[in-house]
């Protein structure tokens, strides 16, 4: 028997005797099932950008898998609502909870002792520093844009030391919003737009960061909702838009990349196109502004980690998965649950 033989055997006895300890303790497996080291993560399970679908979601995989150890959700509202689960289903405490996203519940539920911990954005930042780049672009300064085409915006670790802290510079930079809202509209500036995925309070700060810059720069911002987060109407706020000659930039989460390039394709022919939040990389958009999604996915799986030192098993909740952020985020996951190296 060869070296190579011998490791693949040993390889196979192992997952053989993961799955059975598992069956043992409860629930069977399904066959989506991906085994990570002493990670089994059960599933993926999607709500299509609809919280009452997702706390079905989550009510549906504490009666399947009662055994489960973790949840963890990647778009803002997803953890909320398994909070709201296992709250229901009086499990506090025995299901761990990992978000992504800074949704107040969540907030609450780690300073209440419910959330393990979280991995947030800055949305402020991807209203207001697209308006500031689209200004410049419209003042013809193409120096902005990144050698590399993407323009990352940090994450942050927030846990039950830090949250207070994190959440008192979210009311901060609300209010700025507020104040911005208020004040009268600037004449004579650049016409731009902000074209978010799906409707939820994670984009108010956005808002707050496109006011900002209205205030800022001078600009005026359109901030458009497809208020039923399907790319079709995405896709029809988009044509709208182009129809419009005083709109000069779009900044854009695209939510189906792959069969809306033709489309971004040709916005990008008529004004000056970036992508915040999610990616279209094989667009003709000028460049990306927002998170690494997938060093975000890392950060989420060492939380995971964290909470569960030992292992077990867990499900991961997100709205979409042909939305490229949502890839990227669960990858990211997998990929440190598995101990993966850190790609260059």
């Amino acid at each position: 028997m060869t070296r190579q033989t011998t490791v693949i055997l040993r390889v196979l006895i192992l997952l053989l005797l993961v799955t059975a300890s598992a069956c043992e303790k409860g629930s069977e497996l399904p066959a989506s099932a991906i085994v990570a080291g002493k990670y089994i993560i059960l599933d993926t399970r999607t709500d299509q950008g609809d919280s009452a679908t997702a706390k079905k979601n989550a009510e549906n995989t504490l009666k399947k898998y009662p055994d489960i150890n973790a949840m963890v959700g990647l778009w803002a509202y997803n953890t909320p609502q398994c909070l709201e689960a296992v709250k229901d289903a009086r499990m506090e405490g025995k299901v761990k909870l990992i978000s992504f996203d800074e949704d107040a519940s969540t907030l609450q539920g780690i300073k209440d002792g419910h959330v393990h911990g979280t991995v947030v954005q800055q949305p402020y930042e991807f209203g207001y520093q697209s308006m500031k780049y689209l200004n410049a672009l419209a003042e013809g300064d193409t120096s902005v844009i990144p050698p590399n085409k993407t323009l990352d915006i940090p994450t942050k670790v927030i846990k039950r030391d830090n949250v207070d802290e994190f959440w008192a510079n979210l009311k901060e930079l609300s209010a700025l919003g507020e104040t911005a809202k208020a004040a009268e509209k600037p004449e004579g500036g650049h016409h731009f737009a902000f074209v978010v995925n799906v409707p939820n309070e994670f984009w108010n700060y956005a808002r707050a960061g496109c006011y900002k810059a209205e205030q800022d720069f001078g600009i005026l911002c359109d901030f458009k909702i497809p208020h039923d987060g399907s790319s079709a109407e995405q896709n029809r706020i988009l044509e709208t838009l182009i129809q419009k000659d005083e709109i000069k930039g779009i900044a854009v989460s695209p939510l189906d990349p792959k069969n809306q390039t033709a489309l971004l394709n040709k916005v990008a022919d008529e004004v000056d196109l970036l992508c915040h939040d999610s990616d279209a990389p094989d667009s003709n958009r000028l460049f990306y502004l927002g998170t690494n999604n997938y060093l975000g996915g890392r950060q989420v799986g060492k939380l995971v980690k964290e909470a569960l030192p030992e292992g077990g098993k867990l499900m991961i909740f997100v709205g979409k998965l042909d939305v490229l952020n949502a890839q990227q985020r669960r990858q990211g996951v997998i990929d440190e649950l598995m101990n993966k190296p850190m790609p260059e």
